[in-house]
């Protein structure tokens, strides 16, 4: 039996549905604003030794890449990570919280590391980037927030800028529509990004990497969680 008290159970169920409709209905900008205005959090930087980052800089680091965009970096610890293990990398991330962009730009300046630039933009808008601009384009727990509204322009996008491969750590099902499936229950999107990457891009491979309870320890991540490895074809 939980000992929260049933009053504040029920405020937080109503608050629960109140949330997963809004990002039903109203799409991408409904996330969109809830980020650009959301308080730091410091879980983020402090998750930086999570395994599933692990993973992800493991799989970015195959591609030898001399630079890498990712969208959606908040605070950017997958960005420390790999300028950690390579200086001579050019990193850049995108974000919609102008809070975590400053905060990340903190962390990374008292952590020494200066082969990491940092701005505001949103993954649907990366003109600011000419064609085939960084080896690798990636995102982290990023497109579970983007609707059918933008989910094609957002992976076009990425293809457009990424010269070797793009690389999502997202949730991904076989059976889900590839343009997105919306799970109410955690208000979140899900995908077979292989049957929509395969549809949309210069890929000449789909790599799926399971990511296994023992990579993050949660239901639906454990569920799921996959590192979606897309090496793109030389044109």
């Amino acid at each position: 039996m939980s000992d929260v008290p049933i009053g504040r159970r029920i405020r937080n169920k109503a608050h629960d549905i109140r949330h997963n409709l809004s990002a039903r209905i109203f799409g991408s900008a409904y996330y969109e604003k809830e980020w650009s205005t959301k308080e730091v959090e410091s879980y983020y930087w402090q998750s930086v030794g999570h395994a599933h980052r692990k993973l992800l800089v493991e799989t970015i680091s195959k591609y030898h890449p001399a630079s890498a965009l990712e969208i959606g970096c908040n605070t950017a610890p997958n960005l420390y990570l790999l300028a950690k293990n390579n200086h001579d990398i050019k990193l850049y991330g995108l974000d919609v919280s102008e809070s975590s962009i400053q905060e990340g730009r903190k962390r990374l300046a008292e952590a020494s590391i200066r082969n990491v630039s940092l701005g505001l933009g949103k993954a649907d808008d990366l003109s600011g980037f000419a064609d085939r601009s960084f080896d690798v384009v990636f995102s982290d727990a990023v497109l579970i927030y983007v609707g059918r509204d933008k989910i094609d322009r957002v992976i076009d996008e990425m293809i457009r800028v990424a010269r070797k491969a793009i690389i999502l750590c997202e949730w991904h099902d076989p059976g889900a529509p590839p343009r997105g499936r919306f799970l109410y229950r955690k208000g979140y999107w899900i995908r077979d990004y292989a049957s929509l990457l395969k549809n949309q891009c210069r890929a000449s491979d789909v790599r799926l990497m399971k990511i296994t309870r023992d990579i993050w320890n949660d239901d639906y991540w454990s569920r799921y969680g996959y590192v979606i490895e897309v090496p793109l074809k030389d044109v």
